[in-house]
């Protein structure tokens, strides 16, 4: 029964999604090498594909960027705008994207070329494992462990089966349209010594809620420069 319902669950997100606007807040937290950063974000998402991303700290400026990766980043404190065409970019690389679109089985992974190679039960959680055919992930192995059909967690490994970065997925928040996680953490390993530790918290999940900064367009007066210092997404 449950599996029924999660079935029509998905169904009626997949259908709901495409004429939904979506915003959040987004509180970044990095540790490298024993020192805190701290961003902080609001996303503005639209079913067409466009995303606007408006970063309050440390600096104010805009990523605006939709499905190809058209990419235009503008600093108003030197009304400066960059213009470029970058698939790393896509809107379709937000996180919102993946629970929006009912990707979040793979989380982008199909989209990169990986596939399923083996699923396995360890207890009540589901483990399945992936591998790419693409030459640039040929000799990447991911692990995505689910719960209740929701990803908790994933694990990319180098050619050696060494671990070189875990995602865990946590404090799923549920809407009529859909679910996705709140808390995002993330630990990248550079060296077996050096790691990179992220937290991301999503709040302020907004649905269809009125806001400027979705119809949001650079100023026409912005001197264009040939890229941006500061690209984040």
């Amino acid at each position: 029964m449950k599996n029924i319902l999660f079935v029509l669950f998905v169904l009626f997100c997949s259908v709901s999604y495409s004429q939904k606007k979506v915003s959040a807040d987004v509180e970044i937290k990095q540790v490298v090498k024993g020192k805190v950063v701290t961003i902080k974000k609001a996303i503005y998402y639209q079913s067409s594909g466009k995303l606007l991303v408006h970063f309050t700290v440390p600096e104010e400026y805009f990523v605006i960027t939709n499905s190809f990766g058209e990419t235009k980043t503008y600093i108003p404190s030197r009304n400066e705008v960059a213009i470029f065409n970058d698939p790393y970019f896509s809107s379709e690389n937000e996180l919102l994207y993946y629970f929006l679109s009912n990707k979040m089985d793979d989380l982008g992974l199909k989209d990169l070329g990986f596939t399923v190679v083996s699923t396995k039960m360890d207890g009540k959680t589901l483990v399945k494992t992936y591998s790419s055919n693409k030459k640039e992930y040929q000799n990447v192995k991911v692990e995505m462990a689910y719960e209740n059909h929701l990803p908790v967690f994933c694990a990319y490994f180098n050619k050696k089966g060494e671990i070189m970065r875990k995602i865990y997925y946590s404090n799923y928040v549920y809407y009529p349209q859909f679910v996705m996680p709140s808390r995002i953490t993330e630990i990248s390993y550079n060296s077996p010594t050096d790691s990179i530790v992220k937290r991301e918290i999503y709040s302020n999940i907004q649905l269809d809620v009125n806001n400027a900064l979705f119809d949001y367009e650079v100023p026409a007066s912005a001197k264009l420069v040939e890229m941006p210092k500061k690209p984040k997404k």
